[in-house]
């Protein structure tokens, strides 16, 4: 069975190149254009094995997303890689439990790679 990837992204041409790429390496993937649209795509199947998300949107940002991902027990433990061009988010991510950083813009090669290492 494939493992699942969700990626909450309000960039579409960003987006649509994340899911071709990772649909293309055997992921399962579901996407999402803001947290508020990930965290329903959560509740409706918490069985994701990897969040790649983006901090800067529109409705509700990353960070916002990963306060309300915490508080709930069904997925508060799936892994959450961050994606971003945002200055000192590195820093500000420190007490919110991300799995990794990658900062914008960022190698397909590095995505796959570390996909495979936290799905």
């Amino acid at each position: 069975m494939a493992k699942r990837i969700l990626i909450v992204e309000d960039d579409n041409s960003i987006r649509e190149l994340l899911v071709e790429l990772l649909q293309g390496e055997g992921y399962d993937v579901t996407s999402a254009v803001n947290g508020l649209e990930g965290l329903k795509c959560l509740a409706h199947n918490p069985s994701f094995n990897l969040i790649l998300i983006d901090l800067m949107m529109p409705v509700m940002d990353g960070y916002t997303f990963r306060t309300e991902q915490m508080k709930n027990p069904k997925f508060s433990k799936i892994p959450v890689v961050v994606m971003s061009a945002e200055a000192n988010a590195k820093e500000k991510l420190k007490s919110y439990g991300i799995t990794a950083f990658l900062s914008k813009p960022v190698e397909l090669d590095t995505i796959i790679k570390t996909v495979e290492l936290y799905s």
